[in-house]
C-alpha cells in the first residue's frame, strides 16, 4: 500500500449540554508508529450509560497499546472486546444491568497513513481533505433506516438505536473492509450525536475555515453548539485529529 508517514495533532472536548450527567467518554493512545482514538456515548434511558462508555473506552486503549496493529482483524477484535467488557460489568438489579453505549474507533498507521475505523450506533467519524468534506459514517439508528426506506422519520425515532455495545447475544457494527490512506491536510472528527445534531455538515465544515490549528477548530465547534442554543441539548463530545507530513 502506497502512503507516506504522518504526524498528528489532536484536541478534544466533552460537555454535559443541558443534561445532569455526561455519559460520553473518549480517549486516544499514540506510540510505536500507530494511533488509536475512540469515542463512546452511553445510551440514555438504559441506565449505567456513563459506566458503559468509560468501560468501552478503557478496554480499547488497554487492548491496543500492547499490540498496536492496524488491520481489520485487530479492529474487529477491539470492538467485540469492548462489548464483552461492558457485558462483564453488568450487574443484575443495579443501574448497570442493561447498560449500553455507542462506539466509534479509529486506527491509524502513522508510518504509511493507512487508517481503519468502525462504529456501532450513532456516534460518527467525519473525514475532510483540505477542508472539503469527504463523508461520514452512517448511523445505526431507526431514523436512518426509515430514511433509507424513503420514509419520513418521526420525532419518536430520533435517538433510537438499532445497535449498541452491551449485548451478550451479539450486536452489529460497521467496519471498513480495507484501509483508507490519509494524507497531509486530512482532518478527522469522532463525535457523539449531541454535536452533529446541533451542526449540519455545512456548518461543521465552515468551522474549519482559516483555523490556526486543531484546538482552534475544536473551540469553534463548541461555539457552534452553544450558538445553536438547543433547549434539549444532549451531551456533546468531539475528538479531532489533524494530519501533517511526518
Amino acid at each position: 500500500m502506497d502512503g507516506r508517514a504522518l504526524t498528528v495533532s489532536l484536541a478534544a472536548l466533552s460537555r454535559p449540554g443541558r443534561r445532569e450527567c455526561n455519559e460520553d467518554a473518549y480517549g486516544y493512545w499514540e506510540g510505536a508508529g500507530a494511533l488509536v482514538a475512540v469515542l463512546c456515548d452511553g445510551v440514555g434511558g438504559q441506565g449505567g450509560g456513563q459506566a458503559a462508555s468509560r468501560i468501552a473506552v478503557t478496554h480499547v486503549l488497554d487492548a491496543f497499546a500492547p499490540h498496536p496493529e492496524v488491520n481489520v482483524d485487530a479492529l474487529q477484535g477491539l470492538v467485540r472486546g469492548a462489548n464483552d467488557a461492558v457485558v462483564a460489568q453488568q450487574v443484575a438489579g443495579t443501574l448497570t444491568a442493561d447498560m449500553r453505549t455507542t462506539i466509534v474507533v479509529l486506527l491509524l498507521d502513522l508510518r504509511t497513513g493507512a487508517a481503519l475505523w468502525a462504529h456501532a450506533g450513532d456516534s460518527r467519524l467525519y473525514r475532510w481533505r483540505d477542508a472539503r468534506l469527504l463523508g461520514h459514517t452512517r448511523d445505526q439508528s431507526l431514523e436512518q433506516r426509515l430514511r433509507d426506506a424513503g420514509l419520513r422519520a418521526s420525532a419518536a425515532a430520533a435517538g433510537a438505536l438499532t445497535s449498541a455495545l452491551g449485548s451478550a447475544e451479539g450486536f452489529d457494527f460497521e467496519v471498513l473492509d480495507r484501509p483508507q490512506v490519509l494524507a497531509s491536510g486530512d482532518a478527522l472528527l469522532l463525535c457523539s450525536d449531541g454535536l452533529w445534531s446541533a451542526l449540519d455538515d455545512a456548518a461543521m465544515t465552515s468551522t474549519m475555515a482559516g483555523c490556526s490549528g486543531v484546538q482552534a477548530w475544536v473551540d469553534r465547534l463548541e461555539a457552534g453548539v452553544q450558538q445553536a442554543g438547543r433547549s434539549d441539548q444532549d451531551n456533546y463530545s468531539a475528538l479531532a485529529i489533524w494530519c501533517a507530513a511526518g
